[in-house]
């Protein structure tokens, strides 16, 4: 018969009197407070919960500035600068327009198919018969061809930015965290008025360049706010804006539309379309912000992420001083102790108790049997 042999361990706290393993463990104990109370808490605001949320926002151009059409000076104002570019959230500011008028469909010579005989023209009826005429190509199409140079065509060129600025509305809220809406009209004395020059400013623009070139840039309306502990909101928690340039190399975008009607040629309409080509500044407009809230959880999960880092003081110094100093071999040995083996002696113990116990039960039945 096999016996199961036991193991026996027994705790040995052993204290070691060494100012460097006391310098130690105080400055791991330290770095671990600091960085929960320092880093967690203070530096990332870990008592509080956080929320991110994007809102929605309404943009307008407002004031009036002029323009040189052909070379004649003429005002200009909302209704002529804004392009009736079909996007959301977004306003395109047309600093030069050319506006091709009265095109209706026709046989015509198109530019952009240049040729040198009729062999180089596609036939492909109804659009192409394979003619060349005058270096082009006669297409059916739009005559005459926007861009193509002739005496009817316009150009309306921005002057000056000074008099603009836009306007921007928008509204927020935090669901998790606050049922109330944050909007720029409920008395926060936010701004929500810019001028054009200073936009361009803050998206590193030159108004000149723009002017001539062109911009794409994305304006942000941020907020971070921070709530009370019932979830209210200061009237301090205001938004700010934000201006990126996020245009091409060339800072140019471009835009084309057209405005269709009907006029009468010898008793007979015939349709008739005034054909519109932009280039100017694009504003794409969002708004997200971000909410804080002192939360009891939030600080709970700080407590105890605290009280599970405390104990890596204790292992971070016993490893040192087992592993890095110069009595590490004197550490090592105090910790542990060897013990001789007692497994025989404990098994013959374990013999002699059974069988005294055994013997005692034998006397008491003999006992019980002689009083009967």
């Amino acid at each position: 018969m096999m016996q199961a042999l036991a193991l026996y361990s027994t705790v040995k706290e052993v204290k070691l009197l060494d100012r460097r393993l006391g310098i130690l463990h105080l400055l791991i104990f330290a770095v671990v407070v600091g960085y929960v109370i320092g880093v967690r808490v203070v530096l990332e605001k870990g008592y509080q919960s956080y929320e991110q949320s994007y809102g929605t926002i309404a943009l307008t151009l407002d004031g009036s500035t002029y323009t040189t059409t052909n070379g004649v000076v003429q005002p200009a104002d909302q209704a002529d600068l804004v392009a009736p570019v079909k996007e959301g959230a977004a306003l395109f500011l047309a600093t030069t327009k050319s506006t091709t008028p009265q095109q209706k469909l026709d046989n015509c010579t198109d530019p952009s198919f240049a040729c040198r005989s009729d062999s180089d023209c596609a036939h492909d009826p109804p659009l192409s018969h394979g003619v060349c005429e005058a270096g082009a190509c006669v297409r059916q199409t739009w005559c005459p061809v926007s861009g193509a140079a002739h005496s009817g065509m316009q150009t309306a060129q921005l002057e000056a930015l000074d008099g603009l600025a836009i306007t921007l509305i928008g509204t927020i809220n935090f669901p998790h965290l606050a049922p109330a809406t944050l909007t720029t009209e409920d008395g926060r004395n936010a701004r929500v008025t810019w001028s054009i020059p200073e936009v361009l400013s803050r998206g590193g623009l030159n108004a000149v360049e723009a002017l001539t070139q062109g911009a794409v840039l994305s304006l942000v309306l941020k907020w971070s706010c921070s709530l009370s502990f019932t979830g209210g909101f200061s009237l301090s928690c205001l938004p700010r804006l934000r201006v990126y340039d996020i245009g091409p190399a060339n800072g140019g975008f471009s835009a084309q539309w057209a405005n269709y009607y009907q006029e009468n040629e010898n008793g007979v309409p015939v349709l008739h379309r005034d054909m519109h080509n932009a280039t100017g500044i694009r504003f794409l407009v969002s708004s997200c912000g971000s909410a804080r809230k002192i939360d009891v959880h939030a600080c709970m999960v700080q407590l105890f992420v605290l009280l599970a880092l405390l104990p890596l003081s204790n292992v971070l110094a016993d490893t040192i001083m087992q592993n890095v100093f110069s009595e590490r071999r004197h550490y090592r040995e105090y910790k542990a102790e060897t013990t001789p083996d007692f497994t025989d002696v404990r098994a013959k113990v374990e013999q002699l108790d059974s069988h005294a116990q055994s013997q005692q039960e034998k006397l008491l039945s003999y006992g019980e049997g002689e009083q009967v």
